[in-house]
């Protein structure tokens, strides 16, 4: 227990040390090998408590020197003196470092290294926003867009500045490792480039992507776009039920937001679940866990309203209404 704030730190060392770079990473490393040295001479040579020697390097180094722990043999004190020197005169050199690193990550310059991640290529701030809302809970992301100048949400997305369809801006959003790629840049035919790009750079990720002309759809569907949302359409029958059925454009915005009210939510079949019919388990979903069935998705495909004599087999998934 007592080791445990020590593991942490050294687990944060070791990831901070690890997305450093280049002359950076030589500077950082040269100055925690300085700050090691001085612990070392007064732990082992000089009969310090490891705490205490921890302690005085660290006012040593900052220039604060209280005095109360310092080297108090003949030797340790003598070679205090070149580890010491050492660590005033690269102190501020780090700080600028550490700064610089900063102002990278938050102007978008640094490479993700993330896995199994969603990189959004987008151009259009409320698509983005709301994106971000709703996925930022459950997994990691990476932004690449030119629109901000800076991390627009700096706790919830790692950021490239860049054009979604430059390859090099892609690359650096670690896109090969990524398991969801979403692409709106708000122009079909910049979607399309983006779209190659992206399944180029990734073939086995879930793409999804935005059209605004449903002629787009084929060719989407061609380079590899797994899912393809026609925002034009979607919004244009959405503004006409809002005429004729305005209870249902109500219950579609409130189910298409998790963060409030209702939300359509897949599930995994387990293997409870296996071999039973839609009738066996629609009441229990229903009872137990107040879960309305909508669709079972099979085969990449949605079948709606299920029949209740539909049997549930492996890799079936469930869209419920919770």
């Amino acid at each position: 227990m007592v080791l445990w704030p020590l593991e942490k730190m050294e687990d944060s060392i070791m990831r901070f040390i690890e997305s450093v770079k280049g002359s950076e990473k030589r500077i950082l490393l040269f100055f925690i090998v300085s700050a090691t040295i001085q612990v070392l001479i007064l732990y082992l040579l000089d009969g310090k408590s490891l705490i205490d020697s921890i302690y005085a390097t660290a006012a040593t180094l900052t220039t604060v020197g209280f005095g109360d722990v310092s080297p108090s043999s003949p030797l340790a004190r003598l070679l205090y003196i070149p580890t010491m020197g050492i660590g005033v005169l690269m102190l501020p050199i780090v700080a600028v470092s550490i700064y610089e690193m900063h102002q990278k990550k938050v102007r978008g310059l640094n490479k993700s290294n993330q896995k199994d991640h969603v990189v959004i290529l987008g151009s259009s701030n409320e698509i983005i926003t709301a994106a971000v809302q709703e996925i930022a809970d459950f997994q990691e992301i990476c932004l690449v867009s030119e629109i901000y100048n800076l991390n627009p949400f700096p706790d919830k997305v790692h950021f490239i500045r860049g054009s979604p369809i430059e390859k090099v801006f892609l690359i650096k959003a670690n896109i090969a490792a990524a398991k969801h790629i979403i692409v709106e840049t708000g122009n079909d035919s910049t979607n399309i480039l983006a779209t190659a790009l992206a399944r180029e750079l990734n073939p086995t990720a879930e793409i999804i992507a935005t059209i605004t002309s449903e002629e787009r759809y084929g060719t989407l569907k061609s380079l590899g776009a797994n899912h393809i949302i026609n925002t034009d359409t979607f919004t244009g029958r959405l503004l006409a039920s809002a005429v004729f059925e305005p209870s249902v454009v109500n219950l579609i915005s409130d189910v298409t937001t998790s963060l409030v009210g209702h939300d359509f939510v897949e599930m995994n079949i387990t293997e409870k679940l296996l071999g039973k019919t839609v009738g066996d388990i629609i009441v229990d979903l229903k009872a137990k866990d107040g879960m309305t069935l909508l669709a079972i998705y099979r085969n990449r495909e949605n079948i709606v309203n299920p029949a209740i004599d539909i049997v549930l087999e492996k890799g079936d998934k469930l869209v419920v209404l919770v």
